[in-house]
């Protein structure tokens, strides 16, 4: 009765199967230390299959992202990086070179592009 209980983390258990492999989730275990994870993950988690890493991370020491949309949106409409934006740009440039049209045209373009892409907001 007088005994000191262990204190007990929940642990991440992340595999690497080849050298050139990334290391993947594969579960959670519970243990009172790192050196009894990596013992208890080796031998719930390699039983059958062979690897060449295995960590184990607490937990508590795992640092996660929101998961609102908010956080991932962009400032800044980055349209133009993407591949099909490329046709787009090269036209409106050429156009703009041609003097066929001025900058403050293509910013409302722009701008008016990025108004239909937005979803409504419901009251």
């Amino acid at each position: 009765m007088g005994e000191k209980q262990a204190d007990f983390n929940i642990y991440e258990v992340f595999i690497q199967r080849t050298h050139t492999d990334h290391h993947v989730h594969a579960g959670s275990l519970v243990a009172p230390s790192p050196d009894v994870a990596i013992q208890t993950a080796r031998e719930n988690f390699l039983r059958r299959e062979k690897a060449v890493n295995l960590w184990v991370v607490p937990r508590e020491q795992i640092t996660a992202t929101p998961y609102e949309a908010e956080f991932f949106a962009r400032e800044i409409d980055r349209k133009y990086r993407e591949v099909a934006g490329y046709t787009e740009n090269g036209r409106l440039w050429r156009m703009f070179k041609e003097k066929a049209i001025s900058l403050d045209e293509i910013v409302a373009y722009v701008e008016g592009r990025k108004e239909k892409q937005r979803p409504k907001k419901q009251a």
